[in-house]
């Protein structure tokens, strides 16, 4: 039985990853090989390009992802759709700063990881021991890619091709790959056509779900119904697809040029939604130098959208038995919190997807990808009731064997406010608690759990609504 594959082609501009995919491909397909005007124009891949070549039982899909910094919105994009990754590194030149940022991406998603340094025939034996020694360091420094195997190539030359095919199939061998088919279909739609004949034609991966010829299914976010003519795998007729399968499907009851990236095909009965916010429980890669704060512009990754969005970090703390949203004045690398991002676009998205928080903005020159996370709900900021909390110092004052505190409100009226209210004596490690008021100029009533003297200070924090 063949066992489709998909496997991605990552690594810094002009360090070979469309020469290797010449090399590998025995069916080109949609996008592959630099066949749009715009990278031929360019003299770089623009976007994802997929072709085909068969290795042993497998049928492998490979998705060549562009490496030039301003791209990386399509870098993300294939990293949901792999299985297996190939990172390309120049042996003269070495890893660059879009060689970190793939391979921290492939890290994130924990994708097992190649490593294949191409461009031996034109390096010194020092460039390449020098090239290996820096890619194990950054291997090194990674989560989940530390074991990661090297192999040595010329793809222009088509030294150590077979051995890297060797190596492909040895890994794919060991490697457990859970196909969900038993879930709701989803495919998002990465390239939409119109032929002469046959109608609109779509071509994507299928995350999870089957497929057959003659289905009814919905496009989001369009919210229009379609029904499936024909499916194509590798460039052969199927009647039916599943997950981890490449196909191209004729539909009926949408024009292609309808059809935009970010469309993504799906189920009549789909949990997918419609959002334009996104809550996620995230963490901030400790390589990112800048922190994250409130109403700051940053992308994420949405399936294969990357979406402007402003941020609102914040954290869920227990308050007198209560969970508590509170909002956070920044968060830094290494740190765990929630967010919410609102989406300046639309997006397709379900609870339990995992996203990527990048800082575009940023020279190309410098790391971009703040962290990951996973959406956890859709709501907006006005409806998570985030709150701030507010500090103010007061000073005890004893008086008649009675304990006061002034300087916490300034008439009766506010002080009946406090009452009830925790308070703490941080240099002594006291708590207390606000019983009650004295006289009209806002001095408060309070008990302590341990003993207090005149001008001890008080802290009082309130949590208001943030906005």
């Amino acid at each position: 039985m063949v066992k489709s594959v998909n496997v991605g082609i990552f690594g810094h501009i002009d360090h070979g990853k469309t020469t290797l995919a010449k090399a590998l491909t025995e069916v080109p397909s949609t996008s592959s090989l630099d066949k749009l005007p715009e990278s031929r124009r360019r003299g770089i891949t623009i976007d994802l390009g997929f072709s085909f070549f068969k290795l042993g039982d497998y049928l492998i899909t490979l998705v060549d992802a562009p490496g030039h910094a301003d791209l990386i919105r399509a870098v993300v994009g294939a990293a949901e759709i792999i299985d297996l990754a190939l990172l390309v590194v120049d042996a003269r030149e070495g890893p660059k700063t879009q060689t970190g940022e793939h391979l921290l991406i492939l890290d994130y998603f924990n994708i097992p990881t190649l490593i294949v340094i191409n461009k031996i025939d034109v390096a010194s034996q020092e460039d390449i021991k020098r090239t290996e020694e820096f890619i194990r360091a950054i291997l090194n420094s990674t989560e989940n890619l530390k074991g990661s195997r090297i192999i040595k190539i010329s793809a222009k030359k088509g030294i150590g091709i077979e051995e890297l095919k060797n190596t492909i199939r040895e890994m794919l061998d060991t490697m457990e790959i859970v196909r969900n088919t038993q879930d709701f279909f989803k495919m998002p739609i990465d390239h939409a056509f119109p032929i002469k004949g046959i109608g609109t034609v779509v071509t994507g991966t299928v995350l999870k779900g089957k497929v057959k010829v003659g289905d009814e299914l919905k496009v989001l976010p369009l919210d229009s119904n379609i029904k499936v003519k024909s499916i194509q795998r590798c460039k052969e007729n199927v009647d039916e697809a599943s997950a981890g399968d490449r196909i191209g499907m004729a539909i009926q009851g949408l024009d292609a040029r309808e059809l935009f990236r970010g469309c993504v095909l799906t189920s009549l009965n789909t949990k997918l939604k419609v959002v334009d916010s996104v809550v996620a429980r995230i963490k901030i890669s400790p390589l990112f130098k800048y922190p994250l704060k409130p109403g700051m512009r940053v992308h994420v990754n949405i399936g294969m959208l990357v979406l402007p969005a402003r941020v609102t970090p914040f954290k869920r703390i227990e308050v007198d038995g209560d969970m508590e949203n509170i909002v956070l004045r920044e968060v830094k690398g290494g740190e765990e919190c929630y967010c919410v991002f609102q989406l300046e676009e639309k997006a397709v998205a379900e609870i339990g997807e995992d996203i990527l928080i990048t800082r575009l903005d940023l020279p190309p020159t410098t790391l971009r990808i703040c962290g990951k996370g996973e959406i956890v709900d859709f709501k907006r900021v006005e409806e998570l009731n985030i709150k701030r909390v507010v500090s103010k110092v007061g000073m005890i004052k004893i008086d008649r064997n009675r304990v006061l505190v002034l300087g916490l409100a300034n008439s009766k009226e506010k002080a009946e406010r406090l009452i009830g209210q925790e308070i703490v004596i941080p240099e002594k490690n006291i708590r207390g608690r606000i019983k009650g008021t004295f006289g009209t100029k806002g001095y408060l009533v309070a008990e302590f759990d341990g003993e207090v003297e005149n001008r001890d200070q008080v802290l009082l924090r309130r949590l208001i609504r943030w906005r």
